[in-house]
């Protein structure tokens, strides 16, 4: 999957700090309720090309591996939740529906929780890499 994005700032080893610039933004209805609009993330730029502030540069997204990142935040902790329901009973004989439920809510929590772990410990992999820079910044 491939995005457009302007360059806002420059890091060490490569990392471009970058905000989304979708053609689609500009005629979007929900502009106004737009969670990803203004919003900054990292790239990595692998490429022998020199990125400045400004530049507007192209992303690649493996569509494999957003995917994956996808399932692990939201289903995961979906999943978790009948685990956390059900462990209760296999435990105790004589369990409330109300524990099954603050079980299961905390089985959700877990699987937040792994979902966040996976997140730190796989963060450079599913860094979107840049490809090549589409217009430059003229001053």
């Amino acid at each position: 999957m491939y995005e457009h994005a302007s360059v806002l700032s420059l890091q060490d080893n490569g990392v471009v700090t970058v905000t989304c610039q979708t053609a689609g933004c500009e005629n979007c209805k929900a502009g106004s309720f737009c969670a990803t609009k203004g919003k900054t993330f990292v790239a990595q730029n692998d490429t022998e090309q020199t990125i400045s502030v400004g530049d507007m540069v192209e992303l690649y997204l493996p569509p494999g591996k957003t995917v994956l990142a996808g399932f692990v935040a939201l289903l995961v902790p979906v999943l978790l939740f009948p685990v956390g329901y059900y462990l209760p009973s296999a435990l105790v004989a004589d369990v409330g529906e109300g524990v099954r439920i603050i079980s299961g809510i905390g089985g959700i929590a877990v699987g937040f929780m792994i979902s966040r772990i996976f997140s730190k410990a796989k963060a450079k992999e599913y860094i979107p890499k840049i490809t090549r820079v589409i217009d430059r910044q003229t001053n």
